[in-house]
């Protein structure tokens, strides 16, 4: 299994989000002054990497996709639409699962949230192999 790490789920939202919503502006740095709707800022939130059993460990990630528009309508509309965008994204050439979708509206700004889970694999350490071995053998 491949190592993924948490700028590869990233990649692969922002690509889902691309395909889905080609003329939407998408931004992942910060929030900049100025923006202009319809747009779509994504934040992750507390990423958990936890050791599972020997090299394997899961790795959960919450991300927060803020959408920015001018009507509530609008926002409603797609909070629906990201549930299907969001529900499965290419990461390294696999599908993962969005898993605990939720949304809401703060201020004026749809927030929605998902969870992408994934178990991953610590690469096996290149521990030098033995050559050649001298064996005596006596009786005492």
């Amino acid at each position: 299994m491949q190592q993924v790490t948490f700028l590869d789920v990233r990649t692969g939202i922002f690509k889902a989000l691309e395909q889905a919503f080609p003329d939407m502006k998408r931004y992942g740095e910060e929030i900049k002054e100025g923006l202009i709707p319809p747009c779509f800022f994504v934040k992750f939130l507390e990423p958990i990497h936890t050791h599972e059993l020997d090299r394997r460990y899961m790795r959960e990630l919450p991300v927060d996709v803020h959408f920015f528009t001018d009507t509530n309508k609008d926002r409603i509309t797609m909070a629906d639409q990201l549930t299907s965008v969001l529900e499965m994204i290419q990461v390294n050439g696999r599908l993962v699962s969005g898993i605990n979708m939720s949304w809401q509206i703060v201020d004026e700004v749809l927030h929605f949230f998902v969870t992408y889970r994934m178990q991953v694999w610590k690469q096996r350490p290149d521990d030098p192999k033995m050559q050649t071995l001298e064996l005596v053998e006596g009786t005492k």
